[in-house]
């Protein structure tokens, strides 16, 4: 049986904030751009209790922290502790938040959502996740577990709808195996990172393919063209790691999208024998 996801663009862009809901539950996710905090205070279920998700990017490494907020005597809640992060927290860019049309989420609910989150966040390892400490669970009765576990199917099937694979872990990466195809290999010590990045690409009628396994530098300069500047910030790297294959249309621009800057792809690529790309042509 399917469902009906209800988005709303509260800025009339795709890039602005966001409201999710899902007719019958009480569930509601917002995703809000961090420039917009200022323009949220109108909102009133950002004054209620939730849990929240900071994400961004730092130090070339995608991150995450996961947070609650419970109402204060202010009358204020979720939105007062975005902006306490707002002037201290560093690396996020945007903000995730989970509430409820009734406001039901209590301390012992908060708890209990933070922790697995938190622990769903960690095992998938899409994301670095930067809370210092693991959140306690709390006590929660197995009548009350059941019901949170629905909340988080919830938030779960939101945000995969809306682009966030923030819980499911990557897909299983096979090692390339060798046929009628020949592979090409890149392998280059990165002494900033003090690691070597290797990589692996194979010719089709269309282009270059590098392969699903392969490293990505978390390094980047300036000189690199668009389409590879875009793939490497795409859900298709996770942990410097290339999940999916991906086809450039030339051997230069598939080296620059692993290596992170410029790269001359006839000599970079290599066969197992040491033969440089160039000599095949």
């Amino acid at each position: 049986m399917g469902k009906a996801i209800n988005l709303f663009l509260m800025d009339d862009t795709a890039d602005g904030r966001l409201k999710c809901t899902i007719k019958g539950r009480s569930g509601i996710i917002f995703r809000i751009p961090r420039k917009d905090l200022d323009v949220s205070k109108s909102r009133e279920e950002l004054n209620r209790d939730g849990v929240y998700f900071l994400l961004g990017e730092e130090d070339g490494r995608e991150k995450i922290y996961v947070g609650q907020a419970a109402g204060r005597k202010n009358g204020k809640g979720i939105l007062e502790r975005l902006s306490e992060h707002d002037r201290k927290k560093i690396f996020w860019s945007e903000a995730i938040v989970f509430t409820t049309s009734d406001n039901s989420f209590g301390p012992t609910e908060l708890n209990w959502l933070e922790n697995k989150f938190c622990n769903m966040a960690i095992e998938a390892a899409r994301y670095e996740v930067v809370n210092g400490n693991e959140p306690p669970p709390g006590n929660v009765s197995e009548e009350k577990e059941s019901e949170l576990k629905e909340q988080v199917e919830f938030a779960k099937l939101i945000l995969g709808a809306i682009g966030y694979k923030i819980f499911e872990p990557p897909k299983k990466i096979l090692p390339p195996v060798e046929s009628g195809e020949k592979i090409f290999y890149l392998s280059r010590k990165i002494k900033a990172l003090d690691r070597t990045i290797n990589a692996q690409m194979k010719r089709t009628p269309t282009g270059y393919k590098v392969l699903a396994g392969s490293d990505v530098s978390p390094l980047e300069s300036g000189n690199i063209s668009s389409k590879p500047k875009d793939f490497r910030r795409s859900e298709k790297v996770v942990n410097d790691k290339l999940i999916e294959d991906l086809e450039f249309n030339s051997s230069s621009t598939a080296a620059e999208f692993v290596l992170g800057t410029n790269a001359n792809g006839k000599t970079s690529w290599k066969t197992k024998d040491g033969v440089q790309l160039k000599d095949l042509q």
